[in-house]
């Protein structure tokens, strides 16, 4: 006994015992997070900005004025124009280099003359970049007001000032490119991509000269026309395989599928076909069972009008259009379905897979716009204020459930599911707070707990 006592004694004085006790302990925690984590938990919260406005559209980080008295736009932009021919009020003004365009504003400043009108002293500044087309005019209308006229009026103000307007999001936020958002997909093998623009080729007669919006059509109008009876249940393989061989399932007969399915498959065969696309869903849910919505969709990237629109391949959207003619994302959607704020807002759809009951005419096979309301069944269904709109970066994989076993399968799904749990959450938008951020603290700590650990006890073994 007295042996055996002091060999406790001896092994609970060595770092290394309870350093492997650490390593069993934060071992068995990881394993429970991991095991009783919820389904769609694998997101982080952003802003619209973020999400909604790349480096390929113009936007402005900030103003500044040189010394001379002159407004300089510091421009974020993926492109840098030869140069810039300034407008004012219509009226070509100076060409300005195309690394530092600046704006020599028109006076005299609005300073409360008898008489005077704010409004009057409004003029429109266009900066186009040069040549012509390379890029859309950049449009401010600016009011400059004299500081003396608060300062005479008993308000202190040290300087004049520029009051703004302009459509450019304006903000220090992070941008990123289209690209950022899009898959390539190389992961499915240069056979599987090469029989995937065949398709587009033959089958959805897909040519050169097609608009993206022709494109985003001849493809939805293909699958729709071959997956009539498709619809339904998609087995568990459909969770990890490639867009490609969901395509041909559905196509012959030999699998089911749903909005997932739908949207994987277009957002595949519109980035092969140069139209940016990223997948997007809309899943939140209380421990793994009371579900508030899910939906899955697409978004795709209209470069004419540097905005991402809203795309339903299940319910036959193409795109939705907003008053003024914008194209409409999933967070402006989100908004006004909310709030009931649909009037004005239209959808570009097919009639003919399910909605040949809408009062529109329209060909067979054509696409037809007609009032967003009337088609957002599943929009308005799916979009409240607990939604949470989940933006699934590269590569196009599923998230996992609690089928184990699909890691072992195939190398990309698991070692994206790694990435996604630890590493890479889905940037996602909500109206109300998430536990994004609390979910990948917990996530992180514990693993990072582990692995120091594990060195530690390494170290104190040798």
């Amino acid at each position: 006994m007295p042996g055996h006592t002091n060999l406790m004694t001896t092994l609970f004085a060595h770092p290394a015992f309870w350093l492997a006790l650490a390593c069993v302990l934060l071992l068995v925690a990881n394993l429970w997070v991991f095991l009783t984590r919820e389904w769609e938990g694998s997101h982080r919260a952003t802003d619209y900005a973020r999400l909604n406005f790349p480096l390929d559209a113009p936007t402005l980080r900030r103003w500044k004025i040189d010394g001379r008295g002159r407004l300089r736009p510091d421009i974020v932009w993926s492109q840098r124009p030869a140069r810039w021919q300034l407008l004012i009020d219509g009226q070509p003004g100076p060409v300005l280099p195309g690394n530092a365009p600046w704006i020599e504003l028109a006076r005299p400043d609005f300073d409360g003359a008898p008489g005077a009108r704010l409004d009057d002293f409004r003029h429109r500044y266009v900066l186009r970049p040069l040549p012509e087309g390379s890029g859309p005019d950049l449009t401010f209308d600016i009011t400059r007001i004299a500081g003396r006229f608060y300062r005479e009026r008993g308000m202190h103000f040290p300087s004049d000032i520029e009051l703004m307007n302009t459509p450019l999001p304006t903000g220090r936020f992070t941008r990123h490119p289209v690209s950022y958002w899009t898959d390539d997909y190389r992961y499915l093998g240069a056979a599987k991509l090469a029989e995937a623009d065949r398709i587009l080729r033959e089958d959805m007669q897909i040519a050169g000269p097609d608009t993206p919006m022709v494109r985003m059509e001849k493809i939805i109008r293909h699958l729709r026309t071959c997956w009539l009876n498709a619809g339904g249940v998609p087995k568990d393989d459909f969770r990890w395989a490639d867009p490609l061989r969901i395509y041909q399932e559905l196509r012959d007969g030999t699998g089911k599928g749903w909005c997932t399915q739908n949207a994987q498959v277009y957002t595949f065969f519109a980035n092969r076909a140069g139209v940016p696309t990223r997948y997007v869903f809309g899943a939140t849910v209380q421990d793994n069972r009371h579900v508030y919505n899910g939906h899955s969709w697409a978004e795709s990237y209209l470069a004419e009008a540097g905005r991402w629109t809203y795309v339903d391949p299940q319910a036959s959207i193409i795109a939705v259009y907003g008053r003024a003619g914008q194209p409409l994302n999933s967070a402006d959607l989100l908004q006004l379905c909310t709030h009931d704020e649909l009037g004005g807002v239209t959808a570009r759809i097919f009639k003919d897979w399910g909605w040949k009951d809408l009062p529109y005419e329209a060909a067979p096979g054509a696409a037809v716009n007609v009032p967003f309301n009337l088609v957002c069944r599943c929009a308005k269904n799916q979009f409240n204020l607990q939604t949470i709109i989940k933006y699934r970066r590269p590569p196009n994989v599923e998230d996992q459930r609690d089928l184990y076993g699909m890691l072992l399968r195939n190398r990309v799904y698991a070692w994206t599911n790694f990435r996604r749990y630890l590493f890479e959450p889905a940037p996602a938008y909500s109206l109300l707070p998430t536990e994004g951020a609390r979910t990948y603290f917990v996530r992180r700590s514990l693993f990072a707990g582990l692995g120091l650990s594990l060195v530690l006890l390494v170290l104190s073994l040798a």
